[in-house]
Parts: structure tokens; sequence; C-alpha cells
């Protein structure tokens, strides 16, 4: 069994927002405490020693874990990539600056440049989100970029070609919002697209070079994802099915445990 080069690891299931579209509410168990920094790099090691180049870090909102910066550290000097997707507003110039050396993606979602929009997908911080500056900083210290939106009902007739152009990300993740039973069913009718509506959006912003689009189809069993508790999680059957934790077990012995399309994998 071979296994997938990149792997988002959820380190936390807490986040400082509330959005009505995510897939990783965590919702379905409990998690008492934050996984140990022993614990987190036990998981990191069993997976670049099985072969995943690269890592990156989500939740939840990965910036709320303690053991984040260490965890970053720890996996690029096995020698992996290193990747954190955010909010974006817990960032600081001090912590970008901190980090420099150690990670190289920074992932932001961006849903909207809307605030009106953003407070009715759930997007919202306390003082506001100011997304030109956010990627000024992660651009003055030489960060790759990454954004990530998910097209939903509120933002699918939006044009952000001039804010993508001005971003000039390395890459532009573009997301069908999808269904997940425990995490985002109890809203999804509020927010969820036709595969015409997403096409559309996608249509508006095809000439953008750094588009990478992902429809519901794409997206399912495709992602080799950890939990919070260390465990490998995948959406093949509509919901999240784990496996035994990683802890404790080989990251061969989990994977069998789940269902995942190393083909959708490579064609996305």
């Amino acid at each position: 069994m071979k296994i997938f080069e990149t792997v988002s690891f959820h380190v936390v299931k807490p986040c400082n927002m509330r959005c009505k579209l995510c897939y990783a509410t965590f919702e379905d168990f409990n998690v008492v405490n934050q996984l140990s920094f022993d614990n987190a790099c036990i998981i990191i090691g069993k997976l670049y020693y099985a072969g995943v180049k690269k890592i990156t870090f989500a939740g939840g909102e990965p910036m709320l874990y303690k053991h984040l910066d260490d965890c970053i550290t720890f996996a690029k000097a096995l020698g992996m990539t290193t990747s954190i997707i955010t909010n974006g507003s817990m960032l600081t110039e001090n912590w970008l600056f901190k980090m420099r050396d150690d990670l190289d993606w920074i992932g932001i979602s961006i849903d909207s440049l809307n605030s009106k929009t953003n407070e009715l997908i759930g997007r919202t911080a306390k003082y506001g989100l100011n997304y030109e500056d956010i990627i000024y900083f992660i651009k003055k210290y030489n960060y790759k970029l990454k954004i990530n939106t998910v097209v939903n009902h509120y933002n699918k007739d939006e044009d952000l070609n001039d804010f993508i152009t001005r971003a000039k990300p390395s890459r532009w993740k573009v997301f069908q919002a999808l269904r997940i039973e425990g995490q985002n069913d109890t809203q999804f009718d509020e927010i969820k697209v036709s595969t015409e509506e997403f096409n559309s959006f996608i249509d508006k912003h095809k000439h953008q070079s750094c588009i990478v689009p992902e429809s519901n189809e794409l997206m399912t069993g495709s992602y080799l994802l950890i939990d919070p508790l260390g465990r490998m999680f995948e959406n093949s059957e509509g919901k999240h099915t784990y496996s035994d934790s990683l802890i404790y077990n080989s990251v061969f012995d989990c994977l069998k445990q789940i269902n995942l399309n190393r083909n959708t994998f490579l064609e996305r």
C-alpha cells in the first residue's frame, strides 16, 4: 500500500470562528486535552518514515495549538515541507519572522472580502481581518502563499479576480461546499451550492493561472487526514470514518482501516 505524499494534521478541535461550511468541526467526538508534543512527534515521525513529504498543520485553528511552533520545527528538521492552513486572525509579524526558517507555506482561508458576507458565513474575527495586510507580511518573509476559498451560497456570485491578481498566491484552491454528516450537515442547506453555481464561479475566475478547482467529487476520499486524537480519517461515505490512533499503531495498519482513493488524489 502506497501512502499519499501529503498529509493534513488537524492538531486541535477548537476554532475562534464558526464557519457554517466547515468540514472539520469534530463535533462527533470529545477532545479533553490537546495532543502532547511527544505524541505529536510520534505521529509526525511515523508519517515521515512511511513516505509523507509534506505536512500541513490545520484545525480547528492550528494557531490555538500550544505546540504548533515546535511541531513545525520538528517536521522541518526531519526534511518535510511544512505548511499551515489558518483563518489568519492570529498571525502576527513577530510570529512570521520567528518561523521563517522552518515554515514553507502559509495557507489562508478567504471566502469573501465583504464583511457582511463573512458574517453570514461565520468567518468573523473579534477585530476584523485585513487580508491585504496579512498577505503583505506573509510575502515580506518569503513564505509561499496559498489561498483557500469555499464556494457557498453567500459568495457564489462574487468576483475575486482583482484581489487574486494583487495577492499573487502560488496556489488558489477553490472548493465546492461539501456536506459532511456530523460536521456541517445541520447548516448545510443554508450554504450549499449546485454544481452549476460552482462551475459558474470557476468560469468567472478561470484565467487565474494559480486556480485549482475542487468539486465535491474530487474532495471525496482523496485527502490523507489526521484528527486531533491522532487518528487517520476520510469522508468517502459522507461522514468521517476514523482509524485507530497513530500513536499506538503503524501508518500502514491505520491506512487499512480507512478508504482512500489514490487516483483521485493524483487527479486533483
